[in-house]
């Protein structure tokens, strides 16, 4: 057993750890507890008095003016019980001061992430929240035919496919600058889905929050042209979204948008003008002026909706969420997304890309058209059941190119649905899901199922295994399990951390 240190030995020692903890102090006093945020289009929601916080709700700055009780050294005392005390003393001082802190995710509204802010004392309000997800996956194709022909007559291969993947990452950044309605969110987006092509992609906006009823924000974001596609990634019931979303849906452009929650929270929308339905047109090179048009609106007359398809959280009492979204659009036609990962193009019903030549009949060229979408959906969730549904009415026309036309408009429709059951409370879940779109060029279903498993009993961390089955189907994403034209069966397993 070591020797007891001497007297004079104890005192230099207590003195030492005395001044470093002085110095600690010194550097970290002031500040507030961080806040709950409001969302990524929205400004923060301040809690009246933070964790550690005196009543005043000042941070407890009075509190750190208290000078812990003397250390009593009377007698011998171990080193052990020197650090012990040493640690007790620190431990009092810093109770006072608000510290950043992580806010997990709620039944009703994803994680908050990290949470920092500035002191409210301070001439300069600001919040930052630092937050993200990542999707792990490995994906199977099994192919059920060799190849498959374009509306061209051009015969395209249908390859076998098996791959790991980091299939999306995202780390965000949200909060409020110089007013807490001031609000902006940017996140970096990619994905190892192109190899050593990978980027990341910058999407995000900045705006001002005047009520619960409206906020107004600019930037690139998504074009809420779908309910599914309005709904993050990382909160689907299956592993990604439906083929049927994946060929209607619109992409992210540079625009303004408006959104809020009417009729004390039961109405939401989601409506602004962008400058195309997808990436690869949207630039300052693009062609051409006009706009592109969209919105979306649900209403959640049973009570608030909350994230998520299914029904992890089990509702004692049932909620539905019924909805419609819509396009407008006159756009220009391209065979190649663009460097966003989630762009997609407008494809035919047969999974042909509308721009490649003689897709409309030999010799023609579509270089511009008029895309409209139109889409009602349905949901319902109680006791670990949820049923979703969505159906799409799409019309493609004003054709302008090269060539003559074969069509002079074409209208394609299709739908999906999901069923989940959470049997195992916060658990465990099993699902089935279907989709079809249907059109002048032909008809692609899938369907399938799978299971999920809630780690820790929270949607932040998911596993998921599902199979799909694919007939002819006229989507295409690198994303998705969807290859345009391909025929087969998809079995995927897939890790989703959310923080």
């Amino acid at each position: 057993m070591p020797r007891p240190l001497p007297p004079m030995f104890r005192r230099v020692q207590t003195g030492f750890w005395g001044a470093v903890c002085a110095v600690v102090l010194a550097a970290v006093a002031g500040g507030q507890e961080p806040e709950a945020m409001d969302g990524l289009s929205a400004p923060l929601t301040l809690p009246v008095v933070p964790e550690g916080a005196d009543a005043t709700g000042n941070g407890g700055e009075e509190d750190l003016l208290v000078e812990p009780a003397a250390v009593p050294f009377a007698g011998e005392i171990t080193d052990q019980e020197l650090q012990w005390r040493i640690d007790a003393a620190v431990e009092e001082r810093l109770a006072g001061i608000p510290r950043p802190r992580y806010i997990p995710a709620t039944d009703l509204i994803p994680p908050r992430g990290l949470l920092l802010h500035a002191d409210k004392k301070g001439r300069v309000p600001f919040a930052l929240s630092l937050g993200g997800f990542m999707q792990l996956r490995w994906f199977e194709f099994a192919r059920g035919a060799t190849e498959w022909t374009e509306s061209t007559g051009k015969v395209q291969p249908i390859s076998n496919i098996n791959t790991f993947n980091i299939n999306r990452f995202l780390i965000s950044f949200n909060g409020y600058v110089l007013d807490e309605r001031m609000f902006y969110n940017f996140a970096f987006f990619g994905t190892s889905n192109v190899g050593v092509r990978s980027g990341i992609v910058p999407i995000g906006m900045a705006g001002w929050k005047f009520s619960d009823a409206a906020s107004l924000g600019v930037g690139v974001t998504l074009i809420p042209g779908t309910r599914e596609w309005i709904d993050q990634s990382p909160w689907t019931v299956g592993i990604d979204r439906s083929m049927a979303n994946t060929f209607f849906r619109p992409g992210f452009s540079p625009g303004a948008q408006a959104n809020g929650s009417l009729l004390d929270g039961e109405l939401h929308y989601l409506a602004g003008i962008w400058n195309a339905i997808d990436g690869g047109t949207a630039g300052v090179l693009r062609k051409g002026t006009s706009m592109a048009f969209a919105g979306n609106t649900w209403w959640e007359p049973l009570g608030p909706w909350g994230f998520g398809a299914g029904d992890m959280e089990r509702h004692q009492e049932g909620v539905i969420r019924l909805g419609c979204s819509g396009v407008y659009a006159e756009t220009y036609a391209i065979i190649l997304p663009g460097i966003n990962p989630e762009d997609t193009i407008t494809r035919l019903s047969d999974g042909t890309p509308l721009a490649v030549p003689d897709a409309l009949g030999t010799g023609s060229t579509v270089d511009k058209y008029r895309f409209q979408l139109a889409s009602v959906d349905a949901g319902w969730k109680k006791n670990g059941w949820g049923v979703n549904f969505e159906y799409y009415f799409r019309l493609l026309d004003n054709f302008v190119g090269t060539g003559s036309f074969e069509r002079s408009s074409i209208f394609d429709q299709g739908g999906m649905a999901y069923v989940s059951w959470c049997f195992i409370p916060r658990t465990l879940e099993v699902y089935g899901r279907s989709s079809v779109v249907t059109g002048p060029y032909g008809t692609g279903q899938e369907y399938g199922g799978g299971w999920n498993w809630y780690l820790h009993e929270s949607r932040q961390a998911r596993f998921t295994i599902e199979a799909l089955h694919m007939n002819k189907n006229p989507a295409q994403n690198l994303l998705y399990p969807y290859r345009a034209g391909y025929t087969g069966t998809a079995i995927q397993t897939q890790l989703v951390m959310a923080f």
